[in-house]
């Protein structure tokens, strides 16, 4: 499957079919990632040194948490942050599924081992379909190690493509000293993913207001 060059969106664009890709959705993910950082907060203050956590809610929503050094989070002014919404397949074969699982284990054990890489939170939204992952690094000159961390590339280059049917990556930004706030999170672009269509079709938005 190939990529097609992106489209640029202007902060309002909509574009027909694409309904993942709504300037709408914007307003939600951000609520979803500020709620994200302030259950990460929640867990380092006072630091206890965790490193997985696993908590189902009655509503048998999923969440997964590596926070690698909580202690180190403090001692930044300001984190990268970067939140990933995909959409799985409706139909995904179990050897796809199984390699999904396989990497996700072996990225958890990566993870602690990457400087700069703070926190790692994994949430299955309540109809088991929609995933929101968020990234807390310690700035945006470590985005280039996140992306490297094995098997880190094989997923997002070859596995996503199989596994979800679309995907929205934010890149933005947030103090630390504001963590438990709601609404403190500046999103500054966002990037979009359609695997259904081939080539692969691909937009990306600056987000100035939010």
């Amino acid at each position: 499957m190939t990529t097609a060059s992106p489209l640029l969106l202007g902060p309002d664009d909509v574009v027909a079919g694409r309904m993942f890709a709504h300037p709408d959705h914007v307003t939600s993910d951000r609520s979803t990632l500020c709620m994200l950082i302030r259950d990460v907060q929640r867990r380092i203050d006072p630091p206890d040194g965790s490193i997985d956590v696993w908590i189902p809610s009655p509503e048998q929503w999923y969440r997964h948490v590596i926070i690698p050094r909580p202690s180190e989070i403090a001692t930044h002014d300001r984190l990268t942050v970067i939140g990933f919404f995909g959409r799985r397949r409706d139909i995904v074969p179990l050897e796809v599924a199984k390699r999904i699982q396989d990497m996700s284990a072996v990225l958890d054990k990566k993870i602690p081992e990457v400087a700069g890489v703070l926190a790692y939170s994994t949430h299955l939204l309540v109809d088991e379909l929609n995933y929101a992952n968020l990234v807390l690094l310690a700035g945006p000159d470590t985005i280039g190690a996140w992306r490297d961390v094995p098997p880190h590339p094989v997923a997002a280059g070859e596995l996503s493509k199989q596994y979800y049917a679309f995907v929205r990556i934010y890149h933005g930004a947030v103090n630390v000293s504001e963590l438990a706030t709601e609404g403190t999170v500046r999103l500054e672009r966002v990037k979009y993913w359609d695997y259904r269509s081939d080539p692969t079709w691909t937009a990306h938005r600056d987000l100035v207001r939010t």
